[in-house]
């Protein structure tokens, strides 16, 4: 079959490798799409301490089963992969916070991933690692499902909800599926704050209530422009490129930040003045990935038409062209991109 290897960091390899067999108790998958996530980009450039090489990336699957030793899921049935593999015993496992485990495993990370033409998922991943796609979702738009995942485990964790005004800061992919949800989720107001001109533009595939050019103005001026003075009451960040330290200055008492997306080694330590928490009780919250509940979740969402993921997806290519399509996420061309196996 045909496979995308890493082979070390910096090194894309499209090889002919053998196709696996179908575990026992598990599945064996004919990967349909699978969409490039900004991490695979890093992977590629700077490898990842849970990575071995050679490895096949990809996490963002939507596939077919063609063979199946597992009782709940038959040959031909279309699938979305949750990408996590926990050891289910643990007490966090338990608890359903298995994106939290300390045995967890990522496909694409510890095991093969979505770009190759099949993959083989072990018992330990199932049931809950595989989600039936509904009828009336594409393959590209299931593989969207696993990003929107990690939003709905964000939104869970800093409780977004009905009235709340919420700042969105980033335009990419992740931050534009954070502004549909949050409207979903119930929020009164969802501003999206960018710097990048392009993204700036592309922020209304989303239809925010605002958005906050911050090539042309401050993120504070910005956001008392859009509230009236009272400032945001949830601040999602979907961004790498942020200054921590001037965003409790834009929070309502009562505030909440979520940090979604993890910031560079070298700006992730920031200085925040300890008494503004305690007198306007504000709150800091972090957020990782996803579990398989926000996964079937997000297949719902889709198949619903609640979270219209289509309009994401601006490039459609096939796996030939993998090391093009990774630099253009790299040059945060468009959206996403996702790499179909066509049939």
């Amino acid at each position: 079959m045909k496979a995308v290897l890493l082979e070390k960091p910096g090194e894309l390899l499209l090889a002919e490798v053998a196709t696996p067999s179908c575990p026992k108790g598990g599945v064996l998958l004919k990967v349909s799409c699978c969409a490039i996530c900004g991490t695979d980009v890093k992977m590629f450039r700077r490898g990842h301490r849970d990575l071995k090489y050679p490895r096949v990336l990809g996490h963002e699957i939507a596939a077919e089963v063609v063979c199946s030793e597992h009782p709940d899921f038959k040959a031909g049935t279309r699938v979305q992969v949750y990408p996590g593999i926990a050891c289910g015993v643990c007490p966090l496992c338990l608890q359903g916070r298995e994106n939290l485990c300390g045995q967890v495993k990522i496909i694409g990370f510890n095991y093969d991933g979505g770009l190759a033409e099949y993959m083989a998922l072990p018992p330990e991943s199932l049931p809950g690692g595989l989600n039936i796609i509904p009828e009336n979702v594409s393959d590209e738009e299931a593989s969207l499902a696993e990003p929107l995942a990690s939003c709905i485990h964000s939104q869970y964790v800093c409780r977004v909800g009905d009235g709340d005004r919420v700042l969105v800061l980033g335009a990419g992919p992740l931050g534009l599926l954070q502004t549909m949800l949050a409207r979903y989720n119930g929020a009164e107001q969802v501003l999206v704050a960018e710097i990048l001109p392009e993204r700036v533009c592309g922020a209304e595939l989303a239809c925010p209530d605002g958005v906050i050019d911050l090539g042309k103005t401050s993120l504070k001026q910005g956001v008392f422009e859009q509230t009236g003075g009272v400032g945001v009451d949830v601040i999602l960040i979907a961004s790498s490129g942020v200054e921590v330290g001037e965003l409790p200055s834009v929070l309502s008492p009562g505030g909440r930040i979520n940090f979604f997306s993890g910031l560079p080694k070298d700006r992730s330590g920031f200085t925040i003045d300890a008494n503004s928490i305690h007198y306007q009780e504000l709150i800091l919250s972090g957020s990782y990935g996803s579990t398989a509940a926000d996964n079937a979740e997000a297949v719902r969402l889709i198949g619903q038409g609640i979270i219209p993921v289509k309009r994401l997806i601006s490039r459609v290519t096939g796996i030939s062209y993998i090391e093009e399509a990774f630099l253009g996420v790299e040059r945060l061309e468009g959206l996403k991109t996702v790499i179909k196996f066509y049939k």
